[in-house]
């Protein structure tokens, strides 16, 4: 669950504006169905499909090594990136928040 754990970080920090309190949350959107197209298609498939790839360009490699590391934290993912888009903007901000911490928390122990 780790890795989804810091991928999920990644993704809804990259598509969430903390300062002003906005979320791309069509973005976000479209990562998850990129990481369902993954599951059963190749990445430069999903990289032509414009519908899926316009946007997140920047995630679909890692969403595509994900995909191929720890297909069974693939759900995972996708439930968290879910949960993130149906909360309003202050559980958001706190949903990255307490992920910073679960995330920091693991590297100091692995350390």
């Amino acid at each position: 669950m780790h890795p989804a754990l810091e991928l999920f970080l990644g993704v809804a920090k990259e598509y969430t504006d903390l300062t002003f309190g906005r979320s791309k949350d069509e973005l976000i959107s479209r990562s998850i169905k990129a990481l369902r197209a993954l599951r059963e298609e190749d990445l430069e498939k999903v990289k032509e499909n414009k519908e899926l790839s316009t946007g997140i360009e920047v995630f679909l490699e890692r969403f595509a090594s994900f995909v191929k590391e720890h297909p069974e934290d693939v759900e995972t993912l996708i439930k968290l990136l879910s949960i993130f888009i149906k909360s309003p903007v202050p559980c958001k901000i706190r949903l990255i928040n307490f992920s910073e911490v679960l995330v920091e928390g693991r590297r100091a122990s692995q350390k």
